[in-house]
């Protein structure tokens, strides 16, 4: 069976120790020339603002949304920061979920297979939806020596299969900001 090429980028789907999964405020430099999609990697830069993540970047955690004032006093909430936005102040606030024990749900680019459970992937970027304000981030199938991410499972459904194209797998951030040995020399 074919699975459906649907990049979503990473939506959270548990809590490794049974957790409750929260956002954590952040903020979002006014201007900032680049869309950030909800289930988008973010990284947190050294001036303390987040920026869309990059394929072997550490990061921070997965973008939920943001909101902010305009400059014309109108106060947006939206799933995705639109690019050079100008706000009230010098930050607009964005919702993330930077949790390190997350496990998100990701589909593949092409091919897996079984083979990947346990397996370091990296994170291909694409543009996300300007219309739905979802991402469109995958799972690189291509790159597997990048530890970035961790393959914890694949999605157990009827639709979904691990040996077809665009598999979707269950994932942690294995490169995140927030735990002391990625963290000391990424911000």
């Amino acid at each position: 069976m074919a699975n459906t090429d649907n990049p979503n980028g990473f939506t959270p789907a548990y809590h490794l120790t049974g957790g409750t999964i929260r956002m954590t405020e952040m903020r979002i430099a006014d201007d900032y020339a680049t869309s950030i999609f909800s289930g988008d990697l973010v990284t947190l830069v050294a001036d303390g603002v987040i920026e869309v993540g990059a394929a072997s970047t550490p990061a921070v955690g997965v973008f939920a949304g943001c909101s902010y004032t305009k400059d014309n006093g109108e106060v947006v909430f939206s799933a995705y920061w639109p690019a050079s936005t100008s706000v009230q102040g010098s930050y607009a606030t964005a919702y993330v979920y930077t949790d390190p024990q997350i496990v998100y749900r990701a589909q593949f680019t092409g091919a897996s297979g079984i083979v990947e459970i346990g397996s370091a992937v990296d994170v291909l970027g694409t543009a996300g939806s300007t219309t739905n304000g979802r991402s469109a981030q995958e799972l690189d199938s291509t790159d597997l020596t990048d530890v970035l991410l961790k393959v914890i499972d694949f999605v157990d459904s009827p639709d979904n299969d691990p040996a077809s194209d665009n598999a979707e797998a269950y994932v942690i951030i294995a490169e995140h900001q927030l735990v002391p040995s990625a963290a000391s020399a990424d911000i």
